[in-house]
């Protein structure tokens, strides 16, 4: 079975900095991927890139044919006036959801998402609502890969646990940015930094979060060995220099010169 996204040599930058360069990676069946890395690492712009809502400066994005992507961002905003059921159907709309479809649709994803009034303002919901509001937003649609962008903001402690067990079951791959690492420990079965320490721009593991630590600090360890490996080859030839230099100074200086002193 071919991977569901297949995403080779993905660089950015904004103005002369680069977020990150020759970015590859594939996305498969059930993958549930954490993505993390410092502050300013580019995960989000990777994210939207991924979603197809920014274009890398170079590499490219291949989705397997009749592939659904969905896209939860950071923040969950809807127009005023707007209610839970019409932003459900707004996002069948987009999806080209056949209408006849759209009234089982919704109350099926409302439900297990949580919500009772499907006519109640979007707008007035509180936060933790209209996160999940977003969430079954990007659930309607039945993705093949749900991409998830701080998914764990404003939610109380229930609402993550609700989402931790969605995810865990869910049929679709995910790939979640989020700094919440109980989180990511809890839903993700693979895990992704980036960072400009990795020599490929990034480090990925199997397994959880736990395990990526793990993994992690045997590439540092190893790193270190290298480094402190190089940094002995180099005062080794550094000093072969010196002893070098010193004989050809005593070799080149004239017979009359060495009689003299």
């Amino acid at each position: 079975m071919p991977p569901i996204l297949n995403a080779q040599g993905l660089s950015k930058r904004f103005g002369a900095s680069p977020l990150f360069e020759g970015i590859s990676f594939v996305i498969s069946e059930r993958d549930r991927i954490g993505l993390i890395g410092p502050n300013g690492s580019g995960k989000s712009t990777l994210l939207r890139i991924l979603a197809g809502l920014v274009f890398p400066d170079s590499g490219d994005v291949a989705l397997r044919k009749r592939t659904r992507l969905s896209y939860l961002q950071q923040e969950s905003q809807f127009p005023p006036g707007i209610s839970v059921r019409e932003v459900i159907h707004a996002s069948l709309q987009q999806a080209s959801i056949p209408a006849t479809e759209w009234e089982a649709r919704t109350g099926e994803t409302l439900g297990r998402t949580g919500f009772e009034d499907f006519d109640q303002e979007a707008e007035a919901l509180s936060g933790g609502w209209r996160k999940r509001l977003a969430i079954a937003e990007a659930l309607v649609q039945q993705p093949d890969i749900l991409l998830l962008d701080e998914p764990t903001n404003h939610l109380d402690l229930a609402g993550i646990a609700w989402l931790e067990e969605l995810l865990q079951q869910a049929p679709f791959a995910s790939v979640i940015v989020s700094h919440d690492r109980y989180f990511l420990e809890n839903v993700a079965n693979e895990m992704v930094e980036l960072s400009r320490v990795y020599p490929d721009g990034f480090l990925r593991t199997t397994g959880t979060y736990t395990t990526f630590l793990e993994k992690k600090e045997d590439f540092l360890h190893a790193q270190g060995k290298r480094q402190e490996a190089l940094a002995n080859l180099v005062k080794n030839e550094i000093a072969w220099l010196r002893r070098g230099a010193k004989a050809r100074t005593r070799k080149s200086r004239p017979a009359s010169a060495r009689r003299m002193s």
